[in-house]
């Protein structure tokens, strides 16, 4: 028996459920995708109705790119020979019972991750360190929602041992419900911040909903709690399953201390749990990226794992990185830390920048999903730009308090209202030595600048 996901196993659950299937006969499933466009042999494509775009239009372009199977509401054409087609009631609905029943199949440990901001760093270092020891499987790029974690699930194999999903949020109930999908053992909660104000409410919203994750646990199961973010540690007294807070405290159970900052080599630190000690390494850069070790450490302990035998693995994982170092041309340094940026992430990444040697420059774009937070939060980070780097270029008008804020704190400032043209702007005045911090949240697709600031002038 093939240890991937099998269209047979498609048509029995979603037949189950109410679905017509039209089965194409037995082929392995190896991924899951939600963009037509990205359909390959292999793939099971869920079309999901969107705000903008109805992904049952685009069932023919994935079957025509070569999709195995094939989650949707609706299938105008002829299926051609060898696909499987599952026309349900609801794809979403459709995919998590799917997705669910694959998981429970498959009879893997899952991990949850989730916080406000670090999640996907920790995601990423604790499936790379777990991954010298387990055979791990992970949630890809950000398949971290209602539609995106089942498809994550879709790359799922029988013969994994541990499975390390991160977990988000855009709206009230939605943590809850992913853990309804996965059904995790083990869960982390790294920070509770105002990301995700706009959609949820308050910071109190906030926190109920990311611990929603460790309140789901099974008594047998191990939550892991931040130690350093009062609302997170405050969640241990409430939990019936066994908890490990984690952080720089002593009251922490895994602590971190002496803690050094690397550079672009990551964070060196001791650290202790219960009467074990032993030296570490994070190979994230930044000590605001503790945290993320910190999990990968916490899951092998709830792993059974002794604490020398986590840090040697976490000492050896190579994780796909968030600040990514690029050289331009002319000898200076992009620290490529575009993906996503919230207040806690932002300001970490320039307090690292304002370690670092040379001409440091910040090109900051703005902070998506803050709400009422907003003006506010930009402000308060275009003070810590003031204090951390010699020249702020900021782009969009999301940005425009972060850039007044900074100017007003004495900073070296220029504002763009695109990205374009803050780059266009920048590009030929970059030379050797300097140092180029580029972050934004990920909607503003800052992407598209770094080959104009690596080309220079």
């Amino acid at each position: 028996m093939t240890d991937h996901l099998q269209t047979d196993f498609v048509r029995d659950v979603l037949s189950a459920a109410g679905a017509e299937v039209r089965f194409g006969g037995s082929a392995d499933i190896r991924d899951g995708v939600a963009d037509s466009r990205q359909a390959k042999p292999g793939d099971l494509f869920a079309a999901f109705r969107g705000e903008h775009l109805d992904g049952n239009e685009f069932v023919a372009d994935a079957l025509e790119r070569g999709a195995t199977a094939v989650v949707c509401e609706r299938a105008d054409a002829l299926s051609p020979p060898g696909r499987t087609v599952a026309i349900a009631p609801d794809t979403r609905a459709a995919m998590a019972a799917l997705a669910q029943a694959w998981r429970r199949a498959c009879g893997v440990t899952v991990v949850g991750i989730t916080g406000t901001v670090g999640k996907t760093s920790a995601k990423e270092l604790t499936a790379a360190t777990l991954a010298g020891r387990f055979r791990t499987h992970r949630s890809k790029e950000n398949f971290n929602s209602y539609e995106g974690l089942p498809l994550a699930l879709m790359s799922l194999r029988r013969d994994h041992e541990v499975s390390v999903l991160e977990m988000a949020m855009d709206r009230r109930g939605e943590i809850a419900q992913l853990c309804g999908i996965a059904e995790p053992r083990i869960g982390a909660v790294l920070n509770i911040g105002v990301t995700h104000a706009e959609k949820v409410g308050t910071i109190d919203d906030i926190a109920r909903e990311k611990l929603s994750l460790v309140r789901s646990l099974p008594p047998d199961g191990i939550a892991l709690l931040n130690a350093d973010d009062p609302r997170v540690a405050a969640a241990r007294e409430s939990l019936a399953c066994r908890v490990i807070t984690f952080g720089t405290g002593s009251e922490a159970d895994l602590r971190a201390v002496a803690v050094r900052d690397l550079g672009l080599e990551g964070v060196g630190f001791e650290v202790r749990f219960g009467g074990q000690c032993a030296a570490a390494r994070s190979p994230l850069p930044g000590v605001h990226t503790l945290a993320a070790a910190l999990t990968a450490l916490g899951v092998c302990l709830a792993l059974g794992l002794s604490l020398s035998e986590g840090a040697a693995l976490l000492g050896r994982a190579r994780p796909p990185g968030r600040m990514v170092p690029r050289r331009g041309r002319g000898g200076w340094l992009i620290l490529d830390d575009r993906y996503n940026a919230s207040p806690a992430s932002m300001e970490g990444a320039l307090r690292f920048l304002a370690a670092r040697e040379g001409r440091r420059i910040a090109f900051l774009g703005g902070m998506a999903e803050l709400g009422v937070y907003s003006e506010s939060e930009h402000r308060r980070i275009g003070r810590v730009a003031a204090e951390c780097c010699d020249l702020l270029v900021a782009s969009g008008e999301l940005a425009r308090p972060l850039a007044d804020e900074a100017e007003l704190a004495g900073a070296q400032v220029v504002w763009f209202a695109s990205k374009e043209e803050a780059a266009a702007w920048l590009a030929p005045k970059l030379r050797s030595g300097d140092v180029v911090l580029v972050k934004a949240s990920r909607g503003q697709a800052f992407e598209t600048v770094i080959p104009r600031l690596e080309e220079g002038a």
